[in-house]
């Protein structure tokens, strides 16, 4: 069964990768805003830890995921359609259709690039609402935000704002990280742990526009 923080846990399923990376960042920043905790497979880096064990309790514990399926072609000759994404959507739905309390309470936001991709490539999704993106990460911000709204009744502001804090915060975060000894390049690559620990610090400090050093 899952823990107590069920209700409050964000499953994050999507490429990890540098090109993706802008979009994954302003999706947790979405989540961590709202007061909801992101899950992701690269969370924790201990390697002796089974991947797919990981991946499984994570999608247990969480009520809500976003499934990014937007690979769904090669970019180029030669290259492999990556089955991790799709395969991952399809145990987090295996736990939605169990019938075990509280399993059936959990929410999708799925992602495809443009509209009707995922009809030529995973026809068997054809009754599920899908969401593009573009690959645009104001995209994500709107959507996800939206998502967030109606699913979980929350009070957000506007999608302009989100992304008007969003570049507040990466600016705070910047400086931050450059007075702790960090470069620029260190600052924008960070472990995804610390990551989301500065954009809750973040917040609990009121959304500055600047960083100050205590």
């Amino acid at each position: 069964m899952p823990g107590a923080d069920f209700e409050q846990s964000v499953f994050i399923n999507c490429p990890f990768d540098d090109q993706y990376a802008p979009l994954l960042e302003a999706a947790v920043f979405c989540i961590v805003y709202f007061g909801f905790s992101p899950r992701l497979a690269n969370e924790r880096l201990e390697a002796g830890e089974n991947r797919l064990e990981k991946i499984f309790g994570m999608i247990r514990e969480s009520k809500f995921s976003i499934h990014d399926l937007s690979r769904c072609k090669a970019a180029r000759n030669g290259e492999y359609f990556r089955m991790n994404m799709p395969f991952e959507f399809g145990i987090d739905l295996g736990f939605r259709r169990c019938g075990m309390a509280p399993f059936h309470e959990k929410k999708f936001l799925v992602f495809e690039e443009e509209p009707y991709d995922l009809k030529q490539s995973l026809s068997d999704i054809a009754g599920q609402d899908c969401e593009f993106h573009r690959c645009n990460f104001e995209v994500i911000i709107e959507k996800v935000r939206n998502f967030f709204r109606v699913e979980s009744n929350i009070k957000a502001p506007g999608p302009s704002r989100l992304v008007s804090d969003y570049a507040t915060f990466q600016g705070w975060m910047t400086e931050k990280k450059i007075s702790e000894g960090h470069s620029e390049r260190d600052a924008m690559n960070l472990p995804t742990r610390e990551r989301v620990d500065e954009m809750r610090n973040w917040i609990d400090s009121g959304k500055p526009a600047t960083y100050s050093p205590a």
